[in-house]
């Protein structure tokens, strides 16, 4: 809708609309200074422009928006140089330029040629999030910062590799105690300090201390300004504002949380905690200027924490990593350097490899692959917008069994490593690029080998050249994680969201409810807690990390002396995956207090981490297909589509847990008459890596999506394979081999006058196309969590399933009307048509449309068109136009983040580079490739 004013709004969300495009305000604004012929007034203006746009940036206070405001309405609002409709335009302006500091950027840019930089201090954990989160984070920096300096060391390998044993020694407590390591469950995690000697202590004596001094070196660099320099709106500044028809458009914020002037009022309430009586004189000195502050003695007086994560290297545990692995880490890699790259990988567990996704026996060359395609992948590298830095470190173990000297250990480590980088990924893998250049060869047997010494010394190293090490967080955040540690010492794992905001209203400086749900986001982001903000599970959060993978442990391990009148129960769940309600009990009353007291909590995280999930009752099926579809919206399609009306069995599948080979394949995807079989869908991922536990997550979605295929009265859920019932006479296999995953709809109606609902497969496919996506977005952040892998589909005219054989990039239809395929006995081409009829109806009618007229050269408007409508598909519409992910980085970053900037700037250079082939035909073409990219399933708009 358009509204008086001539702005452009769309209807929803808060009542109020959207704001206009930052082209368009900038347009607006330079139409303005263009009217204006007195220079004075013209540089009155920009003045009162460039405080408005840097306040929104840098400063955010509110201060700075009434004062301008005030300013423009009184000398320049009601004079002659300015009519009521530009009065009113400029008066938008200023709004939006405070509501938005991307725009107020732009605008500086774009009219003025001014960069007045971005809220610098904000992480860019922060940076991704919205306004509202760089708001908050911007204002809770004003009353003070401190640097964070943190290593969080991830120490990765297979079992009985000596990973406990290396911590150990790594650890002054550790090695001074001479602690026999013990096998790691699940995993460990110790938190210490960096010594001046380089060493590392626990610092569990010295939490205390260790704030204090956290505090006094924050504070002692705070300059707060007086009372006297505070502005304050009176009755006068809102009458104006009403007015000038101001008041209805002034953007209403949560009250700020208090500042420091106030906190020594506070501190006497809370004058019986121990950390209060160190704060106390800090802020007094800070305010008062009356006096000096205690020196406390540290241990250690380095800044700098180190948290070791000591992981089990058993295959039971690989597919929980997820939730540990990220980019603020530092990750050390161990092998056994007594193994042979081929040797077999052998474990007590039966079960060995499935749950990483390995075959029974693999080699320990597979288990390196493994660990590091994990690391690329959970690391989000995706999200960087500078050029990866190294983080990984390979170290080889049991130099004491090797033979030979020093040198020619070494000379064989070194080797060793070489080769196996070479064979698991080869000359130009991104993967290359996260391993530090220099590897380490031990002897855990030997507590004072200098070497331990060099490896503290280059993890520092390489922590410090990390991007957010030394980034700034908010000073009056540290009594709130000082008393999440102290929760962590009365061994509370999980906390409901009333335990959290009791302890952060009895600090002195409590955050407002903004500013608390953001800094759990963040203690979440940086791994210290697990913190979900959905409907389930927002009032609950996860204190020690470890918890998810005991609870996780409980599903997975064998049980000792279960009640024998559940015989029958175990064995279908030891065989079928499938878990009762008397087996769920019983491994919740052999568990950890902690875990069997808050089992309905343990349900809903397990389930939301799609680690089991609940099937459809069958019969309930046919009710709700004929209503699923009509009533559901657009908007709801952007999750998986799942059946309102169904009801679902008392029990779960926990998929990670099938055992059970398939059979052949070729019986579920070679179906002969009377079967009609849609074309073989394939995910493929892009890095040729693809976690296992995505298919497990994957399965899980679709046992509560729809009803579970049965065969001679068993459920079709394999190791690898699941078969679903979609509606009667109607099934959907999905399988996975390596890095691909596959899924084919077949139906057995004998009415073969009708074909195939194309409805029901194009919900099918965006059902598991954003549950990928939802799985990767717990590791690359948006817009790039698409590019993590791409869409294909087999040659129709493969009569028996071929792994990664014959498969046709579906983006590469959108180009052409035809494709080779080479895989079949005689060279031959794939339609359009043919390819896409099912999969991908809506997209195969787009790319059908004749598009002749487009092909002619791009000019500034088409540009400028693409740039201010393109909508979800930006950044995989840049891929498309042939820029890789490390250009696509640098230009989002030089453009501030600005969606409308960054798209322009890549159309022009794309422009330039093409030239006589940038032609608006091949433009519209990429759009629609990249449309198949896109998150949401929305109507879409027609650029050209």
């Amino acid at each position: 809708m358009i509204d008086p004013e001539g702005t452009k709004t769309i209807e929803g969300g808060d009542g109020g609309g959207i704001e206009p495009t930052a082209s368009e305000v900038a347009r607006d604004l330079q139409i303005v200074e263009e009217s204006i012929k007195d220079e004075k007034i013209k540089k009155d203006l920009q003045d009162i422009i460039s405080k408005i746009s840097r306040g929104s940036v840098q400063e955010r206070s509110h201060h700075i928006l009434t004062e301008n405001l005030k300013s423009f309405a009184t000398n320049l609002g009601s004079s002659v140089h300015f009519s009521l409709g530009q009065t009113k335009q400029i008066i938008k302006t200023i709004i939006v330029l405070w509501k938005t500091p991307s725009i107020a950027k732009h605008v500086m840019k774009e009219v003025y040629n001014e960069d007045i930089g971005d809220a610098t201090d904000v992480p860019n954990d922060v940076k991704n999030m919205d306004e509202k989160a760089i708001e908050i984070y911007s204002k809770a920096l004003k009353d003070g910062v401190e640097e964070i300096k943190n290593i969080r060391l991830m120490v990765l390998g297979m079992f009985g590799v000596g990973k406990t044993s290396l911590v150990n020694n790594m650890i002054k407590d550790f090695r001074d105690k001479n602690i026999v390591p013990q096998s790691t469950e699940g995993i460990d995690l110790h938190r210490c300090q960096l010594m001046e000697n380089g060493d590392w202590c626990l610092d569990d004596e010295h939490k205390l201390t260790k704030y204090q001094s956290r505090f006094k070196k924050g504070y002692s660099e705070i300059t707060i300004p007086p009372l006297s320099n505070m502005s304050v709106r009176d009755d006068s500044d809102i009458k104006l504002m009403k007015d000038n028809h101001v008041a209805s458009n002034i953007p209403v914020t949560q009250s700020d949380t208090r500042s420091l002037e106030t906190i020594a009022k506070s501190v006497k309430e809370h004058i019986e905690q121990e950390i209060v009586r160190t704060v106390l004189p800090i802020v007094e000195v800070q305010t008062m200027r009356q006096q000096d502050i205690k020196q406390v003695s540290l241990k250690s007086k380095t800044n700098t924490t180190v948290s070791v994560w000591d992981f089990a290297g058993q295959t039971l545990y690989y597919s929980t990593h997820q939730f540990f692995l990220n980019k603020r880490s530092i990750y050390l890699v161990l092998m056994d350097m007594t193994k042979g790259l081929d040797d077999p990988v052998k474990e007590d567990d039966e079960a060995s490899g499935i749950w990483c996704g390995l075959m029974k026996d693999c080699k320990y060359l597979e288990v390196f692959k493994f660990w590091l395609n994990a690391i690329h992948m959970y690391s989000g590298h995706q999200s960087s917008t500078e050029k990866m830095k190294p983080s990984i470190i390979l170290v080889g173990t049991r130099k004491d069994e090797m033979t030979g000297n020093n040198d020619e250990k070494e000379m064989k480590s070194d080797k060793y490593f070489q080769e196996a980088l070479r064979r698991a990924f080869g000359e130009g893998s991104p993967i290359l690029q996260h391993i530090h250049k220099r590897k380490f060869l031990v002897d855990n047997l030997s507590k004072g080998d200098p070497v331990f010494n060099q490896l503290r010394t280059e993890i520092l190293g390489l922590a410090q050249k990390q991007d957010y090490w030394g980034e700034k967080s908010p000073l009056r955040w540290i009594p709130l994680e000082q008393k999440l540690d102290a929760l962590r010492d009365e061994r509370k794992q999980l906390l409901k969201m009333e335990d959290i905001e009791q302890a952060n209203e009895s600090n002195v400086h409590p955050l407002a409810v903004d500013e608390l749900k953001l800094f759990l986001e963040i203690q979440h982001k940086h791994g210290n807690i697990l913190y979900f903000n959905t409907d389930t599970l927002k009032n609950l959060i996860v204190l020690a990390p470890q918890w998810i993978i005991q609870a996780f442990k409980r599903f997975i391990t064998h049980i000792m002396h279960t009640n024998p009148l559940n015989l029958d129960a175990w064995n279908d769940y030891m065989d079928l995956a499938i878990l009762k309600h008397e087996v769920f009990t019983e491994i919740m009353d052999s568990s950890e207090k902690t875990i069997s007291d808050n089992r309905d909590d343990v349900i809903k995280y397990m389930e939301h981490l799609d680690v089991m999930a609940k099937p459809l009752k069958l019969e309930e099926v046919k009710e709700a297909e004929c209503t699923a579809a009509d009533h559901q919206t657009e908007e709801d399609k952007t999750e998986p589509v799942v059946h309102g009306h169904t009801k679902y069995l008392d029990f779960h599948i926990v998929p990670c847990r099938l055992k059970k080979p398939p059979p052949p394949i070729s019986k579920f995807t070679s179906r002969p008459e009377p079967f009609r079989n849609t074309q073989v869908l394939c995910f493929v991922f892009c890095e040729k890596f693809m976690p296992p536990s995505f298919f497990h997550r994957l399965v899980a979605v679709c046992i509560r999506t729809w009803p579970i295929s049965k065969a001679e009265n068993k459920n079709q859920l394999y190791n690898g394979l699941a078969v679903f019932v979609l509606r009667p006479a109607y099934t959907l296999t999905i399988w996975y081999e390596d890095h691909i995953i596959y899924a084919r709809i077949s139906s057995c109606s004998k009415k073969h006058v009708s074909d195939i609902d194309v409805t029901l497969c194009q919900d099918v496919r965006h059902t598991l196309r954003i549950s990928l996506l939802n799985f990767i977005g717990q590791s690359v952040e948006n817009p790039r969590t698409a590019t993590a892998f791409e869409e294909y589909i087999q040659c129709p005219s493969m009569q028996t399933f071929s792994h990664n054989k014959g498969i046709l990039r579906v983006k590469e239809f959108m180009y052409e009307n035809e494709l080779n395929c080479e895989s079949c006995a005689e060279l031959h081409t794939v339609e359009r048509a043919e390819a896409l009829q099912y999969w991908f109806k809506n997209e195969l009618e787009q790319a059908d449309k004749n598009d002749d007229a487009l092909n002619r050269p791009a000019q500034d408007s088409d540009l400028l068109h693409v740039a201010k409508s393109v909508g979800d598909e930006f950044w995989m519409l840049g891929r498309e136009l042939g820029f890789n992910d490390k250009r696509m980085n640098e230009l989002y970053a030089e453009c501030g983040h600005v969606q409308y900037r960054f798209v322009n700037r890549y159309l022009s250079e794309w422009r330039e580079s093409y030239r006589g082939q940038a032609t608006v035909q091949r433009l519209n073409r990429a759009i629609n490739a990249a449309r198949l990219s896109c998150s949401k399933k929305t109507k879409k708009t027609v650029l050209f």
